[in-house]
C-alpha cells in the first residue's frame, strides 16, 4: 500500500512538471466569412466549441450570429480591412483613407450587425492590420465595447495583436488556416499540423472557411482529433484584460 502510495505521488509530481503541452494540447477552430448564406447545417452538427465568425451587411449576418448563439457557439465579427493587393471590398470595409471618425463608425455598424459578438478578427486586412494608428483606432473601440481581438495574420507584419496588447484588450492570433487549398487532403494535413502544434505549444487557434469540403473534412476528422487535443472554446483561450 505504502509502494502504490508512493507512485502515485510520484506520478502527481511528474504531472504537475510536465511541459504544459502535452498536458492540455488544446485547440481553436474559427470558421470566417459566414453571412452569405444560412448557417450550413453540417457546421450546426460540429461541436459548439466552433467559432464562427460573420461578415457585416450581409444577407444572412444577424440570422447566422442568432443561431449560433441559439447552439452556443463563440461568435465574432469578421471586420472586413483593406488588402495589401487590389480586390473586391465588401460592403462595410476599413481602410486607411478614412479618418478616425468614419473607421470607428463603420466598425461600431458593424457591430451592430453581429449581435452577441465576443470580439473581432479581420477578413483581409493585410494592408491596414499593418497601419499601427488604424490599429489603434479599432482597439480603442473595441476597449469601449469590452471585446477581444483575433488577428488573422493575413500578413507577417501585422501590428494588430501588439496594438491590442498595448490597449490592454483580449488579444490571440491565428496560427494554421486549413484551407487555403480546398482539397480534403490539404485540410487532412493542415488539421494534422494544428494538432502538432497543440500538442508542442499548448495551444493553437486554426482558421478555416464553409466550404463543404472544409465541413465534410472536420466532420470525418472529429473523432481522432478529440482523441488528440480538446476542443475549445475562442473565448477560453482569450488572456484576461490587463
Amino acid at each position: 500500500m505504502v509502494r502504490i502510495q508512493w507512485m502515485l505521488r510520484l506520478t502527481f509530481i511528474w504531472l504537475l512538471t510536465m511541459p504544459f503541452g502535452v498536458q492540455a494540447a488544446r485547440l481553436a477552430i474559427v470558421i470566417d466569412d459566414l453571412g452569405y448564406q444560412q448557417m450550413p447545417s453540417p457546421l450546426s452538427a460540429l461541436p459548439p466549441q466552433i467559432t464562427v465568425s460573420i461578415l457585416p451587411d450581409t444577407p444572412f449576418d444577424q440570422l447566422t450570429a442568432h443561431q449560433a448563439t441559439q447552439e452556443k457557439r463563440d461568435v465574432l465579427l469578421h471586420m472586413p480591412m483593406q488588402p495589401s493587393q487590389p480586390a473586391p471590398l465588401e460592403l462595410t470595409t476599413l481602410t486607411s483613407a478614412m479618418k478616425k471618425d468614419e473607421l470607428q463608425e463603420k466598425l461600431r455598424h458593424a457591430l451592430t450587425r453581429v449581435p452577441g459578438a465576443i470580439g473581432v478578427n479581420n477578413h483581409m486586412g493585410s494592408a491596414l492590420t499593418q497601419n499601427t494608428v488604424a490599429m489603434d483606432w479599432v482597439m480603442e473601440v473595441l476597449k469601449q465595447q469590452q471585446l477581444g481581438f483575433l488577428d488573422s495574420r493575413t500578413t507577417p507584419f501585422s501590428v494588430a495583436e501588439k496594438q491590442a496588447q498595448a490597449a490592454q484588450i483580449p488579444a490571440l492570433r491565428r496560427h494554421v488556416f486549413l484551407d487555403h487549398v480546398p482539397t480534403e487532403a490539404f485540410i487532412r494535413r493542415q488539421i494534422h499540423q494544428a494538432i502538432r502544434q497543440a500538442k508542442a505549444e499548448g495551444r493553437v487557434i486554426a482558421i478555416g472557411h464553409p466550404h463543404p469540403v472544409t465541413l465534410a473534412t472536420l466532420t470525418a476528422m472529429l473523432p481522432e482529433m478529440q482523441q488528440q487535443v480538446t476542443l475549445v472554446r475562442l473565448s477560453e483561450l482569450y488572456p484576461t484584460a490587463g
